[in-house]
């Protein structure tokens, strides 16, 4: 005979695991959802950033007529020279080239060697201010010609730099070097950016790390993250690199107290055909 209350049990077994898996999917479903209206708000306010931020560089440039700015540095550079003030005129020139590429580039992807080539503008401006104390190397640890063709965002390496000389370097009485590392992969480009400065402490490491990986609402060192001295916000590179080639690339940071902080940035390693 059957057993009617195997029958029931059976029954009742498979429709819990119906109901189960149902569930599993709509949380599935529903995670899945979620997941992609966060990438999307991401998106939108990555656009909204950048929108404001070309905003703010259409204004620049209409107040500041480039060509104007431009030629009264040729003009300057020229008198410089007729009147042998070799360093005026290096300035002069460093200062034309490095407004150049900031203010009136229209590339958001730029290679590897433009962006070295702005650094040792801004490096040779910098030392006009601080002399000795400011020392730069920069170090290839792979073909340099090969490197140099690399594709990458504009404007990442420079803030680097700047903020490993204000945050680093210009605490130090004596002074100190920034040193940039180049490295490629088949498949990645590493730019590291080291100073010998006081470095951070572990808790000011800690809490810019979180705030890089979205875990934290504010920053809790303003200062570091946002670049008081009007440059571009770390946090905005580590966006705009995450944005655009994903989240296992960006912005990291170590540090050693009285050693110095290591800034870096993993790209994918990608060339012009």
């Amino acid at each position: 005979m059957i057993n009617i209350g195997w029958i029931f049990a059976g029954v009742f077994f498979l429709i819990s695991i119906f109901c189960i898996l149902a569930l599993f999917y709509q949380n599935l479903k529903s995670t899945k959802t979620n997941l992609i209206m966060k990438k999307e708000f991401e998106r939108r306010e990555y656009e909204f950033e950048m929108d404001k931020r070309k905003a703010e560089i259409v204004s620049l440039q209409s107040q500041i007529n480039p060509h104007f700015l431009y030629n009264t540095l040729e003009v300057i550079r020229s008198e410089a020279i007729i009147n042998q003030d070799t360093e005026a005129a290096e300035m002069a020139e460093a200062l034309a080239n490095y407004f150049r590429y900031n203010i009136s580039k229209k590339k958001d992807i730029v290679t590897l060697g433009e962006e070295l080539d702005n650094i040792d503008n801004y490096i040779n401006i910098q030392k006009k201010r601080f002399g000795k104390r400011i020392q730069y190397q920069l170090l290839f640890h792979t073909d340099e010609e090969e490197a140099r063709c690399a594709l990458m965002p504009r404007l990442v390496i420079q803030p680097l730099v700047e903020n490993a000389i204000y945050h680093g370097l210009e605490k130090k009485a004596q002074g100190g070097t920034v040193i940039v590392h180049i490295t490629v992969t088949t498949k990645r480009l590493i730019i590291q950016v080291e100073d010998d400065g006081p470095g951070m402490d572990r808790e000011v490491r800690e809490n810019l790390e979180r705030q890089l990986r979205g875990e934290l609402a504010e920053p809790v060192h303003q200062d570091i993250i946002n670049n008081k001295h009007g440059g571009i916000a770390l946090l905005n590179i580590n966006k705009r690199v995450q944005m655009l080639y994903g989240k296992n690339f960006g912005l990291s940071f170590s540090s050693t107290q009285q050693v110095g902080v290591e800034a870096e940035v993993t790209l994918p390693y990608h060339v012009n055909e």
